[in-house]
């Protein structure tokens, strides 16, 4: 079924048993609560639905606090132990059309072993993945599993939004070469502010899935263990892979100013020689100028030339002079 589609609240319900294999669940077989008769039971609901908030509340059988974090508007990444369950929350890319993939979608899920709940305010690709995968003959031996599936999808769906990145750093490296460096600036930081955002996210995922295979419940199977491992393994790339790219972004942001300041040091240089040059020049057509009586040269028709052979000679002295100091090449 797609998000979409999703009947007042209930995106998808399956259920799995050992004769009939998988069933789709409506309203109907939650009526009174948890669907019976399944080895394992998956809800995926819609937040934004109220019959989905209400059921959660009132006729899921979990904690109260577990339920209020899944109907809750804001949440964080993490994991937090019940005596019947677990409560974890994840975030997910959101890669749906005319979104920013930063713009992460948060996946609330409560499991306990045959039953889990998952809770989405937004479509998520690896919750689809994951159903299509059941619907294709996926059968997990528990929920556990079924979790396990879920999370390597759901992180998997952030490799090609990370290799993006990549890309694009190697690419404003290549065009931080450029004289023309406004665009890899703009550019810099639009990378640098993804980033920052992607890895805010991502981290606490690190940080709750280590806490979840460092002390596992008891029911958790040794695939589902090393299944979570290597997820987790996967989110501590995804961040190394973060603070690579925003060191990098860091060191061209530097070139670039660095570069900058080189230019305009460079032209203030220039200005500067070119002063000293002219000061002197200033000073004798400025005297020259003054317009009082006794002016030499002023009734001689050879004086301009002569006082222009003087300027140049005092330039090429003055170029002389600098040379000399090392003032220029």
């Amino acid at each position: 079924m797609d998000p979409a589609d999703g009947d007042n609240g209930l995106i998808a319900g399956i259920g799995l048993t050992e004769v009939a294999g998988t069933q789709s669940l409506d309203w109907n077989a939650m009526a009174d609560g948890r669907p019976e008769g399944f080895r394992l039971c998956w809800l995926h609901l819609d937040q934004k639905e109220e019959r989905a908030r209400s059921w959660i509340r009132k006729q899921a059988g979990i904690p109260d606090i577990a339920a209020a974090a899944l109907v809750a508007e804001e949440t964080r990444p993490r994991v937090q132990r019940f005596d019947n369950g677990i409560l974890i929350v994840l975030r997910g890319v959101n890669l749906n059309p005319g979104a920013n993939p930063e713009d992460m979608v948060s996946l609330r899920i409560w499991i306990e072993r045959g039953f889990m709940i998952t809770v989405r305010l937004r479509r998520l690709l690896a919750v689809q993945d994951t159903l299509a995968a059941l619907e294709d003959g996926f059968s997990p031996a528990d929920t556990d599993e079924l979790l396990a599936s879920l999370a390597e999808r759901l992180f998997r769906r952030m490799e090609p939004v990370i290799d993006d990145l990549e890309e694009r750093i190697d690419l404003v490296d290549e065009e931080q070469t450029a004289s023309d460096m406004s665009h890899p600036t703009r550019e810099l930081q639009t990378l640098r502010l993804r980033t920052i955002i992607l890895r805010r996210y991502i981290l606490p995922q690190r940080d709750a899935l280590r806490q979840l295979t460092a002390d596992p419940p008891s029911w958790f199977a040794q695939k589902t263990i090393s299944g979570l491992t290597e997820a987790a393994d996967r989110v501590i790339r995804y961040v190394e892979s973060l603070d690579e790219i925003r060191e990098r972004a860091m060191v061209i942001q530097d070139t670039i100013q660095n570069r900058s300041s080189e230019e305009l040091n460079r032209r203030l240089y220039i200005l500067s020689v070119i002063s000293a040059v002219c000061l002197p020049i200033g000073l004798l057509t400025g005297l020259l100028g003054i317009n009082v009586a006794g002016m030499p040269g002023s009734e001689t028709a050879w004086a301009f030339w002569a006082v222009t052979v003087i300027m140049v000679a005092i330039v090429g002295l003055e170029v002389w002079a600098l040379r000399s100091l090392k003032w220029f090449k």
